[in-house]
């Protein structure tokens, strides 16, 4: 037989770890030409390749040696980046070989080994692949492809799914597979029938952490080639950076979006969010309720107890109001000491008739009592029955038609709740903008 003259240099070593399967004396014959040496632990290959170069390392797995991750990492190191690293396993074997390949393996084979297979995994890691036929070689990221990932690169905070079906796009474009099934818990994406017996699954990890796992459907003619296998690979790679970067974005934009001091929604955060819950609610039919208050003589308490003991003031009465909230309701600090809260009812549309949820009084005579006993340690003397809130309610539609038009309107309720003499909530009524006081309205 003649041997590919890729690999044909006298000058050439292969090194053979861990030899169960005789891989040594199949390389023998198979490549008379190369020196072939055969080291039986991972232990002793990992010596043999200190200082000295290797064409091709052939990796076998030791059934006695529960680590083989380590084994391979350690032999990876040992050989450099450039060395191809191919493990030879039985066919039980296959799923250790796979994990392998995020140590730092380049391919496996199975085991007895093709000799064409062989070569060819030998070819691929070494970037010679021109003895295969090019309809077998995948091509290079199209204009189109790169176009794809900038995209996608640029909508990551558009949520994960879009930027998966674009890559399950690529990837099936980029390997020719008829199914490619993209699964980063809890989503997933896909393209072609979802319902296959995979041929290739590749782990999405980096530094460690595994994000998910690629699974790519069957070919119904030549199987996928090593060269594709390993652009899957750099698929693997290249997504779990992506979605590295993703999560940095969303611990960035949480950032950008949390006040530091109670750990609430920031004002940032809120002008978003109660434009999305309006406009939700014009659909929808749905009550929204607007709540302005902030502390009355909070100047006071940072003046006589300094401004640490404000801040857990600030804290500890965040955490009271939150804790009265349902879970969609949005409670955010405004500004200084004030604090907004959007009560919003998902329970059914408003009817002729309907008036202002009274829930929401509900929740604020619980917020008072909450304050009236509430122990607020750093105050000293006026730790309990000292913290008081004036506020201002305003309701969707009646009082607004958008965030802006409902906070200034519950911002002049809460003004004229000051001036009544703080301690109460005035609500704006739904004719002529006027505020009741807290004996017409509710009792705070």
């Amino acid at each position: 037989m003649l041997i590919d003259p890729l690999l044909a240099n006298p000058k050439d070593r292969l090194l053979v770890v861990c030899d169960p399967e005789d891989i040594g004396g199949f390389a023998r014959k198979r490549y008379p030409q190369w020196d072939v040496l055969v080291s039986p632990t991972y232990i002793q290959g990992i010596a043999a390749l200190n200082g000295r170069s290797a064409r091709g390392l052939l990796v076998g797995i030791d059934p006695n040696h529960r680590k083989l991750a380590q084994a391979v990492a350690g032999l990876r190191k040992a050989a450099g980046p450039d060395t191809p690293l191919i493990i030879c396993c039985p066919p039980n074997d296959e799923p250790s070989a796979r994990e392998a390949l995020s140590s730092g393996a380049d391919d496996y084979i199975i085991c007895p080994p093709d000799g064409l297979e062989l070569d060819q995994s030998l070819r691929t890691s070494l970037e010679a692949s021109y003895a295969q036929d090019t309809s077998e070689t995948p091509r290079l990221p199209s204009w189109e492809e790169l176009s794809e990932l900038t995209s996608a690169l640029a909508n990551l905070g558009n949520g994960r799914k879009p930027m998966l079906e674009r890559f399950c796009q690529m990837i099936a474009r980029s390997i020719r597979a008829p199914q490619v099934r993209l699964i980063v818990p809890p989503d997933q994406a896909g393209v072609g029938n979802s319902d296959f017996e995979p041929a290739l699954a590749e782990p999405i990890t980096a530094l460690g952490k595994t994000y998910g796992q690629i699974l790519v459907g069957p070919r119904q003619r030549a199987p996928f080639s090593s060269l594709e296998t390993e652009r899957l690979r750099h698929y693997g790679r290249l997504i779990a950076h992506v979605l590295e970067a993703a999560e940095q974005q969303q611990q960035w934009q949480t950032l950008a979006y949390i006040d530091e001091i109670t750990r609430l929604p920031n004002r940032r955060y809120l002008t978003r969010a109660i434009e999305q819950i309006l406009q939700q609610a014009g659909r929808e039919r749905l009550n929204v309720t607007v709540l302005i208050f902030d502390m009355d003589g909070f100047k006071h308490f940072n003046d006589e107890y300094g401004h640490a003991a404000g801040d857990e003031v600030l804290r500890e009465t965040s955490q009271l109001i939150r804790s009265l909230c349902r879970q969609q309701d949005v409670v955010a600090r405004y500004a200084g000491d004030e604090f907004v809260v959007v009560f919003w009812d998902q329970q059914g549309p408003r009817v002729a008739g309907s008036s202002h949820p009274t829930d929401v009084l509900g929740v604020l005579r619980r917020f008072k009592k909450a304050l009236e006993t509430h122990e607020f340690a750093k105050l000293g003397p006026e730790a309990c029955g000292h913290v008081t809130i004036s506020g201002g309610l305003a309701t969707f539609p009646w009082d607004g038609k958008n965030g802006d038009e409902l906070l200034e309107k519950a911002d002049r309720a809460m003004l004229q709740a000051k001036r009544a003499g703080k301690n109460r909530i005035f609500l704006i009524g739904e004719e002529g903008g006027e505020a009741f006081d807290q004996e017409e309205a509710f009792q705070i």
